[in-house]
């Protein structure tokens, strides 16, 4: 049923057409607020359509709303449900400058992805990225928790595509010091101090330390690091990275 049309917005579904497939989560949850969060950000004249800051702005409200178990999160026909039948317009919104009729993967998974994969369905990896980079607040509630490096890492394509697509991203310390340690603020931060003399722009950055970070984890087990030693080799790496002395030709 998702074909080129529906992938094109040219053709809707409903629940009728899915029923046959429908199963239920076993509880009941209220999505108007999404849909109101939506509404919002598609009504903001500082936030263009396509943007990353869609994805930042629209995470809190969607983790919260959504407030699922790992297991619950994990199923991928519950975040096909949400793009295919409540919220297509939203993926169209944000993702149909990937669509290409001739080769139309890319903006396929962007509704049938999800599961393991947590880089791709266009919600999916929004709460993803929620999940794996807010903060509790003291009380506990919902309603306090932090939303601060979400917004930094998810407003940052390259930072929030790195890390959800790498499989150190499930263990919260290395995500949250990638967070903190590769963010727009800190590298501008740094480049301001002027100590690397003609550093790499800051998507180049990323990619590089994320990527020497993979390769330092497969012959450590992070589980066994403290969280210390996870910043000070995110320090190590990026600093590498900056001075152009780590992967480059």
């Amino acid at each position: 049923m998702i074909d080129n049309r529906f992938l094109a917005g040219e053709r809707e579904l409903t629940e009728d057409d899915l029923r046959p497939y429908l199963q239920p989560l076993g509880r009941s949850i209220d999505l108007s607020p999404i849909d109101e969060r939506i509404e919002e950000i598609r009504e903001d004249d500082d936030i263009d359509a396509h943007s990353s800051l869609i994805d930042a702005e629209l995470a809190p409200t969607l983790h919260r709303t959504l407030d699922l178990t790992h297991n619950e999160a994990a199923d991928a026909g519950l975040w096909h449900y949400l793009c295919t039948l409540q919220f297509p317009g939203f993926v169209h919104y944000r993702w149909d400058h990937v669509f290409d009729p001739e080769s139309p993967g890319n903006m396929e998974e962007k509704f049938l992805k999800a599961g393991t994969d947590a880089y791709s369905n266009a919600l999916h990896r929004i709460w993803w990225g929620a999940e794996l980079t807010y903060e509790e607040g003291d009380s506990g509630e919902v309603e306090d928790r932090d939303y601060s490096r979400t917004k930094r890492v998810l407003g940052f394509q390259e930072l929030a595509n790195d890390i959800l697509d790498h499989d150190f991203a499930r263990y919260v310390p290395v995500t949250h010091a990638c967070g903190d340690l590769l963010c727009h603020d800190a590298l501008n931060e740094i480049k301001d101090e002027g100590t690397y003399a003609d550093p790499p722009s800051n998507s180049d950055i990323v990619s590089r330390t994320t990527t020497l970070l993979r390769e330092e984890l497969t012959v450590r087990r992070v589980e066994m690091m403290e969280e210390d030693d996870i910043v000070e080799t995110i320090e190590d790496l990026r600093d590498d990275v900056m001075r152009r002395e780590a992967g480059w030709a």
